[in-house]
């Protein structure tokens, strides 16, 4: 049976509001001996990738709630703070620039497209702003100041078999889908991968049917593949309908980095600050949904691991 459509979230400018407020009110709750600082979150809440916005805020809200009913991060407690870029590169950077320049954000994580997180990240970079940037895809040289919580275009060859055809990069929309089309009428046999976003639901309508059979590889499992199979039901809890998929497990895992980073700067400085997280980010190694969490001297994850999904019948298949 198809999966009822989740309600509409409400829209952007009525979102932030809630999230606005719903931080107000967190802080006018809390002891006064438990400060507040913020992380942010940029994402595409309106427009052709909506549903990939929608499906990671709830995951990261998920986990600043479960950090903050703990005790907070060092003492401190948490506000989660989100923009809108619509999936695209000028409005990532105007929303970079917004949330770069409160200097209660101690870390950002976005923006979940390959050119909207090139186009942002040096904006990060000019005040030394730590930028977790899930799926950064093919965006190559990324400053200094930005974590890369994804899958190297190394490890994605890898994973695609000789013989496969692979999209080329930066294959990081949904607009034009005309490559699969043309892949699927030119070599009908033949497999075909794709990047993470292409395991959207959003992917399936639009595809038609070229979608069936087409793989897709991402840096983090399914929920139900994940380390804590008990996230899917903590997730939509508070989801108001929406599923988790694999960005909802990576999202939640670069929240808990960023907290874990937070956490050991206000122990390491008293008060945290950005150079604090991103040294703290530096050394942190955390065991997360998706596998280990820790960065090399480059800043690319470590031991960032292949997962290989399969659209087998409108439903994503693990394969390896």
């Amino acid at each position: 049976m198809r999966a009822r459509r989740p309600r509409r979230p409400p829209a952007l400018g009525a979102w932030l509001l809630l999230v606005v407020g719903a931080a107000a009110g967190l802080s006018a709750c809390l002891p006064v001996a438990r400060p507040l600082i913020k992380i942010g979150l940029i994402a595409p809440f309106e427009g052709r990738y909506r549903d990939l916005g929608y499906e990671v805020i709830y995951a990261v809200r998920l986990a600043v709630r479960e950090a903050n009913a703990a005790g907070g991060a060092g003492g401190y407690s948490l506000a989660l703070m989100a923009y809108d870029d619509s999936g695209e590169a000028d409005q990532a950077i105007e929303q970079a620039h917004k949330i770069a320049t409160d200097p209660d954000v101690l870390g950002v994580i976005g923006h979940w497209r390959t050119t909207t997180t090139a186009a942002a990240a040096p904006t990060y970079a000019e005040v030394n702003l730590p930028l977790l940037a899930p799926n950064p895809g093919s965006a190559a040289d990324l400053p200094a100041a930005t974590y890369r919580l994804g899958l190297g275009s190394a490890s994605e060859r890898e994973a695609v078999p000789t013989g496969a055809q692979q999209c080329p990069p930066p294959c990081d929309a949904l607009d034009d889908l005309t490559w699969l089309l043309d892949a699927r009428a030119a070599h009908p046999e033949s497999a075909i991968y794709g990047p993470p976003l292409w395991g959207e639901a959003q992917f399936l309508a639009l595809a038609g049917p070229a979608a069936e059979g087409a793989y897709f590889i991402t840096a983090a499992p399914y929920p139900a593949d994940s380390a804590d199979p008990n996230f899917a039901e903590r997730y939509t809890a508070i989801s108001n309908g929406v599923q988790p998929r694999a960005n909802a497990v990576l999202a939640y895992d670069a929240a808990r980095l960023l907290i874990a980073a937070i956490a050991t700067s206000a122990a390491d400085q008293l008060t945290p600050d950005r150079a604090g997280v991103a040294a703290a980010l530096d050394v942190i190694a955390l065991d997360g949904l998706s596998g280990k969490l820790s960065f090399d001297a480059q800043r690319q994850w470590a031991s960032a691991k292949t997962w290989v999904y399969q659209w087998q019948a409108g439903a994503a298949v693990l394969v390896h």
